[in-house]
């Protein structure tokens, strides 16, 4: 064998010769790209999170077993908040509690303002705010979740509290205190939502601005529209709502968390309305046939007074306005399973669900319907032509993607 024949052996290992040296450093290390970050999957700005679960730790870098920082000087964000949320959780109710109690007993007197209790919503309602102020002054991504729920509870507490001892302070019932408050509680949302980007601001924001916009419909509309067919009005002005602060926050982060409770809104005002159709429908079955009883009961001058109360009670609406009322509703539903559909969120297919499940039995009710079997009959054939559609399309989706998984 000669000297440039190849040796027995691997190339790490010859045969001849001593091994090398035992090197210290790993021998291969992934490097990620310098502008890779370690974020939380649940903050709002950072990056996509991938498929480890809520609350899950960063991933390690590679080359060292803990997590880390990816390059010096750049902190890793906590994804937990741990005791913090429990003992913060605890914290506000309490302090919120003191509120209510305030709110509650301040004025229960003939005296006028009990400044002592008074003064103890008031000073609660400012531990609440300066608690939520200095927990925001934490670095976001050092301070993470639990950064959040110091900002979140006692700041979102704060605000309804601060509503309140403004309200039972000027206690009066001028417009502009309804405005002051309105105005006050979403500018203050606006800020805490900038401060940590949860969605419970965004829910004080929608009652700060359901505040204003009632108020201001009394003050600008009322007049002008009239109070024939109160019901109707105010189902559209719910929904006018709705779609309204709906396309506002699609805007943001927390789109399907806006979406999805200014909906539940909408859902409670329209039901309520086709259940007080109902409610007036019976009780003016029920006074219907007590009228030819009080009209010959009766006699004298209260024979008229008798007669007109019991048409008022038997005819408060119209049946058009019960038709009005569901044709909202419907759209609503419709515009519901449409931001089911983009958003991916089961809270717009509960909604979707909700206002034809029991909207229409309360129409039906209203609306005293002689033969319910045909409304059984057209809500189900039309629920089942829309559920062959939905597994038709679906079967096509499954057709269209399977290429792909293979």
């Amino acid at each position: 064998m000669t000297e440039d024949a190849p040796a027995n052996g691997t190339p790490e290992h010859p045969a001849d010769g001593p091994p090398p040296p035992a090197s210290t450093a790993p021998d291969t290390v992934i490097r990620p790209p310098a502008s890779a970050i370690v974020t939380d999957p649940d903050d709002a700005n950072g990056p996509a999170a991938d498929d480890r679960g809520a609350g899950q730790p960063p991933p390690p870098v590679a080359g060292t077993g803990v997590p880390g920082p990816i390059e010096p000087g750049m902190p890793t964000r906590a994804t937990r908040a741990g005791t913090t949320a429990g003992v913060v959780a605890l914290g506000t109710g309490l302090l919120g509690a003191a509120v209510v109690i305030a709110g509650f007993r301040s004025r229960s007197g003939d005296d006028g303002l009990d400044w002592s209790t008074y003064g103890v919503g008031l000073g609660a309602t400012g531990v609440l705010l300066v608690i939520a102020v200095l927990g925001s002054l934490a670095g976001r991504r050092v301070g993470g979740r639990a950064r959040e729920e110091v900002v979140t509870w006692p700041g979102t507490v704060g605000i309804l509290a601060t509503g309140l001892m403004i309200g039972i302070g000027l206690d009066r019932d001028d417009s502009w205190v309804a405005y002051l408050i309105g105005g006050v509680m979403t500018a203050l949302a606006v800020v805490g939502y900038v401060a940590a980007r949860r969605a419970a601001f965004v829910v004080v924001a929608i009652l700060g601005l359901a505040i204003v916009y009632g108020v201001a419909f009394d003050d600008l509309l009322a007049d002008s529209i009239g109070s024939d067919h109160p019901q109707v009005t105010g189902a559209a002005l719910v929904a006018v709502f709705v779609v309204a602060v709906t396309v506002l926050g699609w805007a943001l982060p927390s789109r399907a968390v806006s979406g999805v409770v200014v909906g539940a809104f909408g859902l409670v005002g329209i039901l309520g309305t086709l259940a007080s159709f109902a409610v007036l429908r019976f009780l003016g079955g029920i006074f219907g046939e007590m009228g030819p009883m009080l009209e010959s009961g009766l006699g004298g001058g209260r024979d008229a007074e008798a007669s007109s109360t019991v048409v008022s009670i038997s005819g408060g609406f119209h049946e058009s306005d019960v038709w009005w009322v569901v044709a909202i509703g419907g759209v609503l539903a419709v515009l519901w399973a449409l931001a089911a559909a983009v958003s991916n969120h089961s809270g717009f297919s509960v909604l979707a669900i909700a206002m034809p499940a029991l909207g229409a039995p309360l129409a039906s009710i209203a609306l005293a319907a002689e033969h319910p079997t045909w409304w059984a009959a057209t809500t189900a054939v039309a629920g089942g032509v829309l559920l062959l559609g939905g597994a038709f399309l679906a079967r096509l989706r499954g057709r269209r993607t399977a290429p792909a998984a293979g």
